[in-house]
């Protein structure tokens, strides 16, 4: 059994080393990653995963986000070239979490090709200083997260809730074999088949938000990418191309406050019992 982690980054400096070192311990035999040019030091990170043999880098450099194309010829690449038997599509923000502490545990016994795996939102009050290490601060979540906003204008109109209040789609692990194509931002995939899905007890521990340089520089990149492709209807990436809007006009303090909640806000939830503190992730982590 053979796990293959594809890795799609850009200028991710301050986290790729944890993720790479986190999966590679965790079960992953092989990281195929895709740079997207970056310019902060993240290409020399992944050469030397490459140099070491744990890792494949390839170069999607264009400006579109086109994650759909790129990804499906990595994960392509690692069924025939590392002969993967279960691949999984990942962001540096992400951290993959099985019960057992193994993702690979139960891939063989599983006759699905697509294991459905739920992501958790890992937060902390917009207006707390950001001077902390990200594993300590980033210990907050929504326990049951709210239903996704309707927004007849995603530039202008406000949301009942934090974005990173609100549920998130899962992702999923799989199956090489018989696998087509992966959809945008890594939701489900297509199959010269039929697709079995079947529920995971994986994790994903998603960081979002580490501090307002690294949220203002992926506003920046998210917002200008999706303005250049122009194929992508406009709900997609449409908190993206709202945050970029908003970083023009407001800045990147009104950003963070749409993206988070205040202690005032996040300490209320509490003690409704809509938030929890959870330090499952800290207790594993912090060796990364």
């Amino acid at each position: 059994m053979k796990l293959v982690m594809l890795l799609l980054v850009r200028d991710e400096i301050d986290i790729v080393s944890s993720n790479l070192n986190f999966h590679l311990d965790h079960g992953v035999d092989h990281v195929v990653a895709i740079d997207n040019g970056s310019i902060d030091g993240t290409r020399d990170v992944l050469d030397d995963y490459q140099r070491a043999g744990v890792a494949t880098v390839v170069d999607e450099p264009g400006r579109n986000y086109n994650q759909t194309d790129w990804t499906t010829r990595a994960a392509l690449q690692a069924r025939e070239e590392e002969n993967a038997d279960f691949i999984f599509s990942n962001d540096a923000d992400e951290f993959w979490a099985a019960p057992g502490g193994n993702l690979k545990d139960g891939l063989d016994q599983s006759d699905a090709n697509v294991l459905v795996c739920h992501r958790l939102n890992m937060l902390y009050p917009c207006d707390w200083p950001d001077d902390t290490p990200w594993i300590d601060r980033l210990v907050y979540r929504v326990e049951k997260p709210y239903p996704r906003p309707k927004l007849e204008d995603i530039y202008h109109d406000p949301m009942d809730h934090p974005y990173f209040c609100v549920r998130l789609h899962p992702k999923i692990m799989m199956r090489a074999a018989g696998l087509e194509r992966i959809s945008q931002g890594n939701h489900f995939a297509i199959y010269d088949g039929p697709v079995r899905k079947q529920p995971s007890g994986i994790e994903i521990f998603h960081f979002p938000v580490r501090n307002r340089a690294q949220l203002a520089k992926k506003v920046i990149q998210g917002g200008q990418a999706y303005e250049a492709n122009t194929e992508l209807p406009p709900n997609m990436g449409w908190h993206w191309r709202r945050w970029y809007r908003m970083y023009q006009e407001q800045g990147i303090d009104a950003v963070l406050a749409d993206a988070m909640p205040s202690e005032a806000a996040l300490t209320a939830d509490i003690d409704r019992g809509t938030a929890v503190i959870d330090r499952r992730f800290t207790a594993i982590g912090k060796g990364y």
